[in-house]
């Protein structure tokens, strides 16, 4: 049981956000070592763990062991877009943070590989090697269902924010049911099972809350924190469903419609290909105009700033979030040289509120 005890000020800073790929690629570690979850992530188990070797099998242990938690890179690291940002952030901490965050081990009986002693004296070749394994991991764990859980997990961030926008953040802290309870003014964990801090009551005490779905942890949040912040991170895939739509194998035919073979000589294929699934998918970002043309991220975004130079696509911000859609170039180019695709429509977009309390 784990109790967080909320003042009314600390009800003000709560607020959710996905931490990004290198929290995912961490808990994906750990969730490789897990035994429960079957219907959710066997299939993914089963096809990721071979994957794991060497420097990455190390990490997964020193990072991530089922046995004795997980180390907290979260708040070391905090939010991160991409996965070389996060890398970066973590090659580049103080040595101070690094030795506290990797100290907490030191007493452990855990078994490490030697190289890793140095990550946590902080020796700078270490951790970037340590930084090198997460990357491999990444790529074999989490890179190629990025796209899906990308999407997944900002469906997930707007449905909260709907609810705070809606009723507040009491009624965002009582939709946690059944993995934790609000009973005002605390929030209970009843299955949490602390592992260095067995305090079974925490006071936020100023710290901002920050509630962080996650496709790879579960089924009980977890809790990390420091003098300045707190991050419970919690599941956000509990549907045997929705985890087998995620873990499907990559289907690389998107394209709602045919791209018109005179697109494709004007433009070359690939490019063509981009501009036609923009148009068929106004607003999306650069991960989801990859999974949907079929591509990888950094040819889609290769591809899309060749086609915004040009006049054809403009990149537009919600929020932090860089989304491409066809100018009226575009628009004009696509009707003219292909009579077979209906024109692109300029389809509203609902905007999900994103409260901060």
């Amino acid at each position: 049981m784990l109790r967080l005890h909320f003042t009314t000020e600390d009800l003000a800073r709560v607020w959710v956000t996905v931490l990004g790929p290198l929290a995912e690629t961490q808990l994906s570690l750990w969730n490789l070592q897990r035994r429960d979850g079957k219907a959710l992530f066997g299939g993914w188990r089963a096809r990721t763990g071979p994957l794991i070797r060497g420097d990455g099998a190390d990490t997964a242990k020193f990072l991530s062991s089922p046995a004795g938690g997980l180390v907290d890179l979260f708040t070391l690291v905090g939010t991160a877009g991409c996965i070389g940002e996060g890398l970066e952030r973590l090659s580049s901490a103080a040595d101070q943070r690094l030795r506290a965050e990797f100290g907490v081990l030191a007493d452990t009986d855990r078994l490490r590989a030697q190289w890793l002693y140095g990550a946590m004296g902080a020796d700078r070749g270490s951790v970037r090697r340590l930084a090198a394994a997460l990357q491999n991991c990444h790529e074999a764990a989490v890179a190629p269902y990025w796209g899906r859980i990308s999407q997944h997990l900002e469906g997930e961030l707007a449905r909260r924010g709907r609810i705070m926008v809606r009723g507040g953040v009491g009624a965002l802290l009582d939709s946690l049911r059944p993995m934790a309870a609000w009973n005002p003014p605390v929030l209970e964990i009843p299955e949490y099972r602390p592992y260095l801090h067995p305090v079974a009551d925490f006071h936020l005490a100023g710290r901002p809350l920050v509630l962080a779905p996650s496709v790879f942890c579960g089924p009980v949040p977890q809790l990390f924190a420091n003098p300045d912040t707190a991050i419970m991170v919690y599941p956000a895939l509990n549907n045997p469903i929705e985890a087998a739509s995620l873990w499907a194998p990559a289907d690389t035919r998107h394209i709602d419609a045919p791209v018109p073979s005179v697109l494709s000589a004007l433009l070359g294929h690939t490019r063509a290909v981009v501009l036609c699934t923009i148009a068929d998918h106004p607003a999306c970002t650069t991960t989801q105009l990859a999974r949907r043309a079929g591509i990888s991220p950094a040819s889609a975004s290769e591809h899309a700033t060749t086609l915004r130079r040009a006049g054809l696509t403009t990149l537009t911000r919600e929020r932090k979030t860089a989304l491409h859609t066809l100018t009226h170039l575009g628009i004009t180019l696509l009707n003219t040289n292909s009579s077979s695709r209906p024109a692109p429509e300029r389809r509203p977009r609902g905007v999900a509120a994103k409260s901060h309390g």
